[in-house]
């Protein structure tokens, strides 16, 4: 048993590995996802006799009801109770993320954000600095980051001529995005994996998490204000997109906007009256979008004009590829907890180190050079929600610990592109060289995470 335990583990250690070094092989971290998980569970299945007795003993003698454990009682027993909750989890995330990806792209196809290109049209580096940072943190707590980040990398590309200027907002986007995001439960991939495990609720989390985000966001800005001078070299005529597919008019757009929004603040709301999944609410206000964007473009429905508008690479980066690499990794991670492997490691945490400060900073560094999505569901799986009445420990819902979790994933994707699908979208999207990166920004992004760490800790 120990033997196939450690092979597990080197399985998905091995994946994480080469999901975190997709920009050397060139290998998409989506296929190693799904390859990793597949094989992570057939090797937990060929050592399902002595897996399954001791993480699921009590369920497996009600499944078998007084009859006889056989390989095909197991092989069901395993699909059927304990697959089905992983990819349960990973497809009320992906649900979510659809939904809301999707209320976003139809706001941007019928020009609702179009506004913003002309008013952010400002000379004043500083100041863009600092409008861009906040605008991005304000929508990337009610949008999740990734998709954040897409959506204002294609407002910025037509504003911003200078190529290192347009570098300097683009990093500077990642860093509010990832900010914005972490302390909403809507507002990011592991925040949302949080709010569906049911360890934290959107309010108390939100309140716990917004001052240190702010905090280190501020930080960030202010150090890498230092290295801008003189004006923001914009283009002098704004780019259109190709078709004239804004039909709209303003009451319209805004009438949009402001469903948009009132709709991504009522889903915590829909999930607390209801207790339905959160993914239920998105799709309701998804669903009472299109309808309205439907009664706007009544007469223009069918027209191909209206898929035509330019979406930064958004079958890239929040597509199938998105979707396939978070079932793989949500396969991979519960491979990895369900052989025992996850219980001993947070046996041997809690026995000798026991301090929830080190347990972030680690996954924070962690997540820095490994992706940030496999760390979070890993420490969400080395330790379980404590339900004990009247409890205060750092484990109970809304406690310390996961909130530490959130915000240092975050932070920690931010250190390095590789940390975060977002920090790949920006690389990528820019053509950002990693050693410019390094010796700019890596440690203005540690001191803001630093401050943001330490606000933390005073406030709790």
């Amino acid at each position: 048993m120990l033997f196939m335990t450690l092979i597990i583990v080197a399985v998905v250690f091995i994946g994480l590995v080469l999901m975190s070094t997709e920009q050397m092989h060139h290998i998409n971290r989506a296929t190693v996802a799904m390859v990793c998980g597949v094989i992570a569970w057939v090797i937990y299945l060929l050592n399902g006799g002595d897996f399954v007795p001791l993480m699921h003993g009590d369920e497996y003698k009600e499944f078998l009801a007084g009859g006889a454990s056989t390989t095909d009682s197991l092989k069901f027993f395993v699909a059927d109770h304990i697959i089905l909750k992983y990819i349960g989890e990973a497809c009320s995330v992906i649900l979510f993320l659809i939904a809301t990806n999707t209320i976003v792209e139809v706001l941007h196809n019928n020009g609702v954000f179009d506004a913003l290109i002309e008013w952010l049209r400002m000379r004043n580096s500083r100041v863009f600095l600092w409008v861009i940072s906040l605008l991005t943190f304000a929508i990337s707590a009610n949008v999740d980051n990734l998709t954040t980040v897409v959506l204002m990398m294609s407002i910025i590309s037509q504003i911003v001529r200078n190529h290192h200027q347009r570098v300097i907002y683009a990093c500077t986007i990642m860093i509010a995005a990832c900010m914005g995001g972490c302390f909403t439960a809507i507002g990011d991939m592991t925040s949302v994996m949080l709010w569906v495990r049911g360890v934290i609720t959107p309010s108390a989390y939100a309140a716990g998490l917004f001052l240190p985000a702010f905090v280190s966001l501020c930080v960030f800005n202010a150090l890498i204000g230092m290295k801008l001078h003189g004006r923001v070299e914009i283009f002098s005529v704004i780019s259109r997109y190709n078709g004239d597919d804004s039909y709209l008019s303003a009451w319209q757009k805004v009438t949009l906007l402001v469903l948009g929004i009132a709709g991504l603040w009522f889903i915590p709301s829909f999930h607390f009256i209801t207790k339905l999944p959160p993914f239920l609410g998105s799709l309701c206000v998804l669903a009472l979008i299109w309808a309205v964007e439907g009664l706007f473009n009544l007469e223009r429905n069918g027209n191909v004009l209206l898929v035509q508008r330019h979406y930064f690479r958004n079958t890239e980066f929040i597509g199938m590829r998105m979707i396939l690499y978070f079932l793989g990794i949500s396969l991979s991670i519960g491979a990895f907890a369900e052989c025992g492997a996850l219980d001993f490691v947070g046996n041997w945490l809690e026995a000798h180190i026991n301090n929830v400060y080190i347990y972030g900073v680690a996954v924070g560094l962690l997540s820095s050079i490994m992706d940030n999505v496999p760390l979070m569901m890993t420490g969400m799986n080395i330790f379980q929600m404590d339900t004990v009445a009247g409890s205060t420990s750092e484990f109970v819902q809304n406690g310390i610990y996961w909130q530490l979790l959130s915000y240092c994933c975050a932070c920690g994707g931010c250190l390095l592109f590789m940390g975060s699908l977002t920090g790949q979208a920006v690389l990528e999207v820019e053509r950002i060289r990693f050693k410019w990166y390094i010796r700019h920004y890596l440690w203005r992004a540690l001191v803001a995470w630093a401050v943001g760490l330490g606000v933390f800790w005073l406030t709790h």
